[in-house]
């Protein structure tokens, strides 16, 4: 009898009246032919627990977040980090000179980063975030708090690597993490690579602008990096008036371009992209053996307007042959 009165009190209380009203609930909500609650309801709300922790898939995730959110954000943080750092190295320049500076990003860069947030955007929405991807986003803009700024690049190539490689089929997604990697190897790791081998290739390049100047004009002598002609004028190519220095600056127009016009790549895209680095190398040969030729034609091509000629003109023609490109891919896709 006192056991009785025990487990009718047990009953009674609150912990146990909403398990089984959780119960009750349950038994009515289940699905034709399904299974049944028992009479204390721990199966059931068991299975009801475990489905709070799991998407559609079956995959366990922490929140419900779209998962190009996840990359929107992480690109965000980069992209700030890198106005910043430029507007922190000019504290005390005019407006006039900040506005400069953070025109010295670059136009490609800009197009770039216009290519990635749009890209993103427009991407697939439905794919859940998952830990892994929290955890591998924490891990990467912590990076942005390290002393150095240019570890900022190392975050984004990370990124970048992360989205190519684990994009759950989604083209766009993939598409804004290549050119975010292209973004990176253009202001950070394409430096450091250009560096390790600067000595051959600024060798390689002096020898054809100094081999094209011996056919013009005899008398032109080159050795190593110095082109000297009859007149007794010379250059030394250095690393920023390399070809190479700017083929990073070319692929990333190129990548851009192509990857907002269209995210299937054909053979005849990597054909285009071999001709958007022949036209870079072209332009800056024909330069160099401007600059070689005298003293006046250095100082224009080097230190005067020809210097913005040749900006101008070589990016419209990347911009150019990249656009046609894409386009006659789309015609023939």
């Amino acid at each position: 009898m006192e056991r009785r009165r025990t487990l009718i009190r047990s009953v009674r209380s609150p912990r146990w009246r909403r398990t089984l009203l959780c119960a009750t609930f349950a038994n009515k909500c289940r699905p034709p032919g399904g299974l049944g609650v028992s009479s204390l309801g721990v199966a059931p709300l068991v299975v009801l627990a475990a489905r709070t922790l799991t998407n559609a898939r079956g995959t366990r995730v922490a929140l419900d977040v779209p998962r190009r959110d996840i990359f929107i954000w992480v690109c965000a943080i980069v992209f700030l980090n890198q106005l910043f750092s430029v507007v922190r190295e000019t504290p005390s320049a005019s407006l006039e000179q900040l506005l400069s500076d953070l025109g010295g990003v670059g136009i490609f860069q800009l197009m770039a980063w216009y290519a990635i947030f749009r890209l993103l955007a427009s991407s697939d929405r439905a794919p859940v975030a998952q830990l892994r991807d929290f955890l591998i986003a924490v891990a990467l803009c912590g990076l942005v708090f390290a002393p150095a700024t240019r570890l900022i690049w190392v975050a984004a190539l990370g990124v970048g690597i992360y989205g190519s490689l684990f994009n759950q089929g989604d083209p766009k997604l993939r598409a804004a993490a290549v050119v975010l990697a292209a973004l990176s190897v253009q202001e950070f790791w394409g430096r450091i690579f250009f560096k390790l081998f600067a000595l051959p290739l600024l060798h390689a390049e002096t020898a054809v602008v100094g081999t094209l100047l011996q056919a013009v004009r005899p008398g032109t002598m080159w050795r190593d990096n110095l082109i000297t002609g009859p007149s007794g004028h010379g250059i030394v190519v250095y690393n920023g008036c390399s070809s190479f220095h700017n083929l990073s600056v070319a692929a990333l127009c190129w990548l851009t371009v192509r990857s907002l016009r269209d995210q299937s790549w054909q053979v005849r895209d990597f054909v285009i992209g071999c001709v958007v680095g022949i036209t870079m190398v072209l332009c800056n040969v024909a330069r160099l053996c401007l600059m070689a030729w005298d003293a006046d034609l250095y100082q224009y091509w080097h230190d005067g307007a020809g210097a913005q000629i040749f900006v101008v003109g070589a990016s419209t023609a990347i911009l150019l042959i990249s656009l046609y490109g894409s386009r006659a891919a789309g015609r023939v896709a």
